[in-house]
């Protein structure tokens, strides 16, 4: 027996990218703006009064327009990761920061979404051949990040950041 996945997943999804965003934006104080946390609370409750008027007013449109409405509040939740990455990496001028948060948030954020999208989009198809360049471009990306961020090339860039 197979379970399918609801379109409102994905908005759940995106509430909890929002979260995590916000647990991590308090956590790294010192690296962002103080409002941040709450604005990404703020998004976060935003989803979820999405996902209880979804309920009541988007049923009437079918899962195809409910699956897209989702689905762009879990993208505006992921270009947010992606916007704190870049954020830390061009103002803050932390690029091994950046690299770490690359490796440590945003690329398992943006597999896993697109992982459970591929998952939604194969109910409807027999094979797709986007799970498989998803996971050879995840293999692919998984290494390089973890060739990127070894400890000799950290303790290298750590010097170079150092003498600046």
């Amino acid at each position: 027996m197979t379970l399918s996945l609801l379109p409102e997943f994905f908005a759940f999804l995106g509430v909890d990218v929002f979260v995590a965003m916000s647990l991590l934006s308090c956590l790294l104080d010192d690296h962002f703006p103080k409002t941040l946390p709450y604005i990404f609370q703020a998004a976060a409750i935003g989803g979820y009064v999405h996902i209880l008027i979804s309920k009541e007013f988007l049923a009437l449109f079918g899962d195809y327009m409910r699956f897209w409405y989702c689905v762009l509040y879990l993208a505006v939740a992921l270009a947010n990761v992606i916007a704190m990455n870049i954020y830390l990496a061009l103002i803050k001028k932390q690029w091994v920061a950046a690299k770490v948060f690359s490796g440590a948030v945003v690329f398992p954020a943006v597999f896993v979404s697109a992982f459970f999208i591929s998952n939604y989009a194969t109910q409807f198809a027999e094979f797709n051949f986007f799970q498989l360049a998803m996971i050879v471009s995840a293999l692919v990306l998984g290494l390089s990040v973890a060739v990127l961020v070894s400890p000799k090339f950290l303790k290298k860039q750590w010097k170079k950041e150092v003498r600046r």
